[in-house]
């Protein structure tokens, strides 16, 4: 999935909608960004960024047809798509 991608399929979520990534039906907190000239990577931490906080750090970035990876246990794994809960106010990640 590309950045673009991700956030036109979020545009009309909730501000406060929390991030995470889905492991083994588990739901893991994404808690930091980090973005490159290549690569946007999520990286877990404990709390879970908002769409606001992610909006804010990727709204002034010219290139948002980069990938959008997650760093999990020293690996690089794709994103596919995403999980909308609106009921939990939460994004997973696939």
């Amino acid at each position: 999935m590309r950045l673009t991608d991700f956030l036109q399929l979020t545009n009309d979520l909730n501000n406060q909608t929390n991030l995470y990534l889905t492991i083994d039906q588990k739901a893991i907190p994404l808690a930091k960004v980090k973005i490159t000239s290549t690569a946007c990577l999520f990286i877990p931490g404990k709390k879970p960024l908002t769409k606001d906080k992610f909006i804010k750090l990727v709204q002034n970035i010219h290139g948002r047809s980069i990938p959008i990876y997650i760093s999990q246990n020293d690996q690089k794994i794709s994103v596919y798509g995403i999980q909308i809960m609106t009921s939990q106010n939460a994004i997973r990640l696939t």
